[in-house]
């Protein structure tokens, strides 16, 4: 029995070498992967932010001058000389004004060729110049 003892102690001995390589083994993948998920999940996330950011800024600036385009419907809250214009619903009673036309820089005479101007709207933000040619609406 000691030579079966013996034997079977070396079988052991080499299943638990193989066993402790496979033990072995086994950390040194599961590391790189648990490492790569974290990194997976934050570069998801911050794609998930900006294309729920970009949605937010379509959302607000869907009645700003800038996005206005000929035969929008527009509305001043402000004054004559302290304009506050945004686009309306062209069915709303606040629809004072059609935009004609929509001229990208500063030249504001480009709406002197529209027959139905009653006002322009002059909006500058950073280096860029937006004028809205507006007619009465109605």
């Amino acid at each position: 029995m000691e030579g079966g003892g013996a034997g079977e102690g070396a079988e052991t001995a080499g299943a638990a070498e193989e066993a402790g390589t496979a033990y072995e083994a086994e950390p040194t993948v599961a590391p790189a992967a648990r490492r790569r998920l974290p990194g997976l999940l934050k570069v998801a996330g911050l794609v998930l932010a900006i294309v729920a950011a970009l949605f937010v800024a379509a959302y607000f600036s869907r009645d700003t001058p800038a996005a206005a385009k000929a035969g929008d419907c527009a509305h001043n809250a402000g004054s004559e000389e302290k304009p506050d214009v945004s686009l309306v619903d062209c069915g709303s009673a606040d629809a004072e004004f059609t935009v004609l036309k929509v001229v990208h820089g500063a030249d504001e005479k480009e709406c002197e060729t529209e027959p139905a101007l009653v006002a322009t709207y002059v909006e500058t933000r950073r280096s860029s110049v937006l004028v809205l040619c507006l007619g009465e609406h109605g």
